[in-house]
């Protein structure tokens, strides 16, 4: 499990470290970094299978000359049954060359060979497609979720056999109709299943032949097309995807995403609660974590809704929230250990009785004793 994940100079990430659970949630206002922060990991993975640049100077924290460090560590057991961290650390300041290998209770993947820990012993170099082939069995390929229910309106090109839902989940038509004909059991009939049981009105996934416009057939070329349906099989209705409100197509979409056959082993979500009905968000996060649970994946998702962290009431270390300073640089605090209980210990010391947050977090959230709040204008 990803345990601890450290940020320095990456956009509006100065210098910021957040110990991770398994399901975690990121709050504050807007352009806080909560997507900077999911960004990062995004960009660690390109980087490492060498599908993005560092010299980049949108990707600096005001100033490109100080070093860009990422370095996230995995928390594992051996036989032993002793817990061990491994680290990988991404660096901007050298050419990337090697990675080395340290054998004593720890190991650390590094994109340069120089400036590692003087304490640290051991080392031996192997290769960099080493270090991307062990990111991805540990993290799987990453990309942050922000789907888009415009892109599932028009007629979407089939037997592209991507197994993955894009990041906009623009391929949701190509992507259903291979689940439909290879993973009909456990992809397809569940996610119809899950769909029936937020949204009663439909029971049925249903994609038919369509004709796309001259523009999306000139963007994918000579393939063949379909359109995506929600049907009543009792009534005998169908509403294509033109009929359907954006609530519903994203509710589509996110749980598409949630029971893909090979999700990855660390899911980042944008506002899961995007367009979904208030009173289905807890749902929502019921099935976020089942997935969790059955696949033995970690989430880390973002939100603007109070009732999505009132789902966190029982786990407030999960919850982490994200400010600014009088600088613009991103400032990190988890809920439990800095907030609530900084706050209950000064209580104690006052003599006054401590504050149940945990009974209402997103009401705490909202009137500003939790952080996280935009701030007051002049």
């Amino acid at each position: 499990m990803l345990k601890r994940v450290s940020i320095q100079n990456f956009k509006s990430l100065k210098d910021v470290t957040l110990d991770l659970q398994k399901v975690n949630l990121l709050i504050g206002p807007n352009n806080s970094g909560k997507t900077n922060f999911l960004k990062a990991l995004e960009f660690f993975d390109l980087y490492a299978n060498e599908k993005a640049s560092i010299n980049n100077s949108i990707l600096f924290h005001k100033n490109p000359s100080n070093r860009m460090s990422i370095k996230v560590s995995f928390e594992e057991i051996f036989g032993d049954d002793k817990k061990y961290y491994v680290h990988y650390l991404l660096s901007s300041f050298v050419t990337p060359s090697e990675i080395l290998f340290n054998k004593s209770n720890s190991q650390v993947w590094v994109f340069n060979s120089q400036k590692i820990d003087s304490e640290e012993e051991n080392k031996t170099t192997v290769s960099k497609s080493s270090t991307a082939q062990a990111l991805d069995v540990r993290l799987g390929p990453l990309k942050v979720y922000k789907p888009d229910p415009n892109k599932l309106i028009q007629p979407g090109p089939v037997g592209t056999k991507e197994e993955l839902v894009n990041a906009d989940a623009s391929n949701l038509v190509g992507f259903l109709d291979l689940m439909l004909g290879k993973y009909r059991r456990n992809v397809f009939s569940r996610t119809e299943a899950d769909l029936h049981k937020c949204i009663p009105e439909f029971d049925e996934i249903n994609l038919d032949d369509a004709s796309p416009t001259d523009e999306i057939k000139k963007l994918f070329g000579d393939k063949s097309f379909k359109r995506i349906g929600l049907a009543n099989s009792k009534q005998g209705v169908t509403y294509w995807a033109d009929e359907l409100s954006e609530g519903t197509l994203y509710f589509l979409a996110l749980l598409c995403i949630i029971n893909q056959p090979n999700p990855p082993k660390l899911l980042l979500l944008e506002e899961p609660e995007k367009g979904i009905h208030p009173r289905r968000i807890r749902e929502v996060m019921d099935f976020i974590r089942r997935l969790v649970a059955e696949k033995d994946i970690q989430v880390i998702m973002t939100t603007h809704s109070p009732l999505l962290l009132d789902e966190f009431a029982e786990s407030p270390e999960s919850v982490f929230v994200f400010d600014k300073d009088a600088e613009g640089a991103t400032i990190v605090n988890n809920l439990q250990r800095d907030v609530i209980e900084p706050a209950n210990q000064k209580n104690a010391e006052l003599g006054i009785p401590p504050v149940h947050f945990t009974d209402a977090l997103g009401e705490y959230w909202t009137i500003g004793f939790l952080g996280g709040v935009p701030h007051e204008t002049a």
